[in-house]
């Protein structure tokens, strides 16, 4: 595995491809996308992500493999925030689409609207971009709540920056569990987990295999201050993220 150089400001994204454009988003902006010819236009893209992404791509060249998946299929009658590491160029749509029919969305920064082309695909395929004014962040929130009473899965990257294939779990920030508190809803944790390539795929594979997997799901546990609540748990469901992706992944270590 090769090491990744921290990014000088966690907000910002260690892999770069394309330069994004200025975005500004409308006082009623749609976060969620739950306006009808979005959710019927974004059902098709999540289908094709599922039979591209996770059953073509995923299989054959990343060796994506889901563990665990009675835990989700448990409670995926209910609405969760879900948090996973950050680590793969194509984790959000192997999240979104590997459980499709049910319905994903994806926090992403703002600015990935501003990407050409691929911001609308992103936003279509369920990315919620997080805006950056205080009364934008409440209209946000609200939405959040309204998409999770209707059962919907929230994923966030409490890692913000995306490194891919970074050996280690990074220091979470408490945006997820802000979220999950915010919203009075358990949160589903999920792994990114890197395996050696075995068989057929040590000659075909020279970056690990990807695997998910799936963990309990975690209760917020409330304290005396909201301060207290959203520390605690930030440490406590990083610290079993990390032991379980230390116990269970093939490559371990890095900054």
């Amino acid at each position: 595995m090769e090491e990744h150089k921290k990014p000088d400001n966690e907000n910002e994204h260690s892999f770069h491809t394309i330069e994004a454009k200025p975005v500004e988003l409308e006082d009623n902006f749609d976060y969620f996308g739950q306006k009808w010819f979005i959710r019927v236009r974004s059902s098709i893209l999540v289908f094709l992500v599922k039979i591209i992404i996770v059953g073509i791509y995923g299989r054959i060249f990343l060796g994506f493999r889901v563990i665990n998946r009675a835990y989700f299929n448990e409670v995926k009658k209910k609405g969760h925030v879900v948090i996973s590491n950050h680590a793969h160029q194509f984790d959000a749509f192997l999240l979104g689409a590997t459980f499709f029919p049910k319905k994903f969305h994806y926090t992403m920064l703002k600015t990935n609207m501003g990407l050409p082309i691929v911001g609308k695909l992103f936003y279509l395929l369920g990315g919620a971009p997080i805006p950056d004014k205080k009364d934008h962040l409440k209209t946000f929130q609200q939405q959040m709540n309204d998409v999770l009473s209707l059962n919907h899965m929230v994923a966030v990257f409490p890692e913000a920056a995306l490194m891919p294939y970074h050996p280690k779990i990074r220091p979470f920030k408490k945006g997820a569990f802000r979220f999950a508190f915010n919203s009075k809803v358990d949160i589903i944790p999920m792994v990114f987990i890197f395996k050696k390539p075995t068989g057929l795929y040590k000659y075909l594979k020279k970056k690990p295999c990807v695997h998910l997997h799936v963990l309990k799901p975690y209760q917020v546990i409330e304290l005396d201050t909201k301060y207290e609540t959203l520390n605690y748990n930030t440490e406590r469901l990083q610290k079993i993220v990390s032991d379980y992706y230390d116990e269970n992944s093939d490559y371990k270590g890095g900054n």
